[in-house]
């Protein structure tokens, strides 16, 4: 890499990218950080000074080799790749083609280090290391050449610590293990220059560098279970390049990653982007869009289309759009939808805006507080319903998203109550009832804390020995109906159904060990099936799981060998930058989030109930001393 800007033909240097400035069009440009305006600001006024002869520029000093993962990302930066430096040697070759990879128009460049016949290679797949991979020339089989020009072969071996991959669709996957790849070139008889013979599949990038490459966006499908509920599919699209555009073609492709089994799209088979496409939003808010397709859709069907494509584009980090226009390759316009009427389709449409914080406090009632940053400052206040009693005495709860009904499980475990939360309510028989003793309830058997999903319907997981029953009731009324777990090993010790009921968050022990798995919810002959598992494998002793996001868990665990922690986690099992949220806290039982993100996080510890406003520190709720099991309404 360059520390200087010059233009016209670049030095050769370590590194080989220039950059210049990108132009973003549109009145949404996201608002670059303060670091970067001060920047900006410090270059307008450096400017100045030359102008008015108060500044100079140093006369002495060379060009200083600066490596991309030190360099300051700017919003509005740019970066291009160089072409091979001639004579370069075969592991210099490897490395800057890896180094083309990652700049803003690798897809062109990157193939000026290939052989002819390599060229028809395309980037696919992206291999996230632990750290930028070791490159290290093998010695080739054979004879060695008495005169190093006489060589026409070579092997470059890559090497390093995988963490990830993401496929062509952008869809990460966790995969923990050595890395090792031999890249085989040739020397040209003409030229006399190394070219790569069989390139890697796509990215070879360390996980710094992914985090400044790529950025995190989601697609959006409907489910079977709420067939007018959008459900976030997140995938990573590169960044200053083209974002919009590749989510808009990675939502055309179908829903994939974890969803995929459970969800639909409404575009007809083979319906593309038209050619020559890039999707900005205009001055006035509105994306258009051109599409390939066969046959023309019906009003509806294209707007829930729009729908698709307004939640996918607004996914984007610093990108708002007020329109949606759908239209033909000729562009004939086939329909529009306004961020307002898509909210119909909202994928927080079943999660709701819960007023409420609820608890089991110190003598086993079920109490309430506000949801708000500071909280109630008289302390909580018991529900009015029988479940505020404290008799039976209770251990957890949930609310309905409706926060007019809530169930609630005895202190030992062993029985879970439905209950109106208005006065006329009365507490009846149980709903369900474990299958464990009174004995094996004392060891940790029995009924798990209960979940209501956006639908209405209530789940709980009866434990029993080294085995575990998953149920559902309908309306959070009907006769418990054992769920079938396609695939599941271990037991499952606690559980969260997300707003729109087709994803399921699942705290599975095996022995001592304890880890998070993701399943989805589907329906068959109208009873819901759960499969589709995936570890997300970022904590290990996992003890307590919330959602706190369309597609975003909020986790209590720990890491190999480490200390427990609280962290935020994607669906896909990718871990944010900065995600630990714990500091400070110990003894965490379980842990309370609302899915539309502008609630404090919410933590039962030693201390009690304690919340965490956005941008602030973690504050005591108060009347929470000898609080347990914190619930959002879900």
């Amino acid at each position: 890499m360059v520390a200087s800007r010059r233009t016209g033909k670049t030095a050769a240097v370590r590194g080989r990218v220039r950059r210049a400035a990108a132009r973003t069009p549109g009145p949404y440009r996201r608002r670059p950080p303060a670091r970067a305006r001060r920047y900006a600001t410090a270059a307008l006024l450096g400017g100045f000074l030359l102008l008015t002869g108060c500044a100079s520029m140093p006369d002495s000093g060379g060009v200083h080799q600066v490596p991309l993962s030190e360099q300051r990302e700017e919003p509005r930066a740019r970066t291009f790749a160089e072409r091979p430096e001639p004579g370069a040697r075969p592991q210099r070759i490897v490395s800057d083609f890896l180094e083309a990879l990652r700049s803003d128009d690798y897809a062109t460049v990157a193939k000026a280090y290939l052989t002819k016949k390599a060229r028809t290679w395309t980037p696919g797949e992206t291999t996230v290391l632990a750290e930028a991979p070791t490159v290290v020339e093998r010695p080739t089989a054979g004879p060695k050449p008495v005169n190093g020009s006489k060589m026409t072969t070579a092997v470059v071996q890559l090497r390093g610590d995988k963490v990830a991959w993401l496929n062509e669709a952008g869809t990460y996957t966790p995969d923990e293990r050595p890395y090792s790849l031999n890249v085989a070139l040739s020397k040209e008889k003409k030229s006399g220059q190394w070219r790569i013979v069989d390139p890697p599949r796509g990215l070879v990038i360390s996980r710094a560098d992914f985090e400044r490459t790529f950025q995190p966006a989601s697609t959006y499908h409907f489910t079977a279970r709420s067939k007018d509920t959008l459900v976030a599919d997140p995938v990573y699209v590169r960044r200053r390049i083209d974002p919009v555009t590749d989510a808009v073609r990675t939502l055309l492709d179908g829903p994939g990653g974890l969803i995929g089994s459970v969800t639909e799209t409404t575009f007809p088979q083979r319906t593309a982007l038209a050619q020559n496409q890039r999707l900005t939003v205009d001055e006035e808010g509105t994306l258009r869009v051109r599409l390939a397709m066969e046959t023309r859709p019906g009003l509806h069907t294209c707007e829930r289309m729009a729908a698709q494509v307004l939640h996918t584009a607004q996914s984007q980090e610093g990108v708002r759009v007020d329109n949606v226009e759908l239209l033909t390759a000729r562009d004939t316009r086939m329909c529009d939808l306004s961020a307002t009427a898509g909210e119909r389709y909202a994928p927080d449409r079943l999660a709701g805006h819960p007023s409420s914080l609820y608890f089991i406090d110190a003598k086993h009632r079920l109490v309430r507080t506000s949801s708000g940053p500071e909280g109630g400052e008289a302390g909580p206040a018991t529900v009015i319903s029988p479940l505020g009693d404290g008799k039976p005495a209770f251990g957890s709860a949930a609310v309905a998203r409706s926060e007019k009904k809530a169930a609630a499980v005895t202190a030992t475990g062993r029985a879970l109550y439905v209950s109106s939360l208005d006065e006329s309510s009365k507490l009846g028989e149980p709903l369900l009832t474990s299958g464990a003793t009174e004995a094996q309830a004392e060891r940790g058997d029995g009924l798990t804390a209960p979940s209501w999903d956006g639908l209405g319907d209530l789940w709980a997981a009866d434990r029993v020995g080294g085995e575990s029953r998953l149920y559902w009731m309908a309306g959070g009324a009907a006769e418990p109906v054992r769920v079938d777990v396609t695939g599941l090993d271990g037991r499952i010790e606690a559980l969260r159904v997300s707003a729109e009921g087709a994803r399921i968050a699942l705290v599975v022990s095996e022995g001592s060990e304890s880890r998070l798995v993701l399943g989805t919810v589907s329906v068959k002959d109208g009873v819901p099936v759960v499969a589709q598992l995936r570890d997300t494998g970022a904590l290990e002793e996992v003890r307590a799981v919330a959602w706190a996001g369309e597609s975003r868990l909020l986790v209590v665990g720990r890491e190999s060998q480490g200390v427990q922690q609280m962290r935020l986690v994607s669906t896909d099992g990718s871990v944010p930058p900065a995600a630990e949220l714990g500091q400070g806290l110990t003894g965490v039982t379980a842990v309370a989030a609302s899915e539309d993100g502008t609630k404090p996080l919410v933590a039962a510890s030693e201390d009690g109930i304690v919340r965490l406003p956005q941008n602030a520190y973690w504050k005591a709720v108060s009347g929470g001393e000898g609080g347990t099991a914190p619930v959002y309404p879900g």
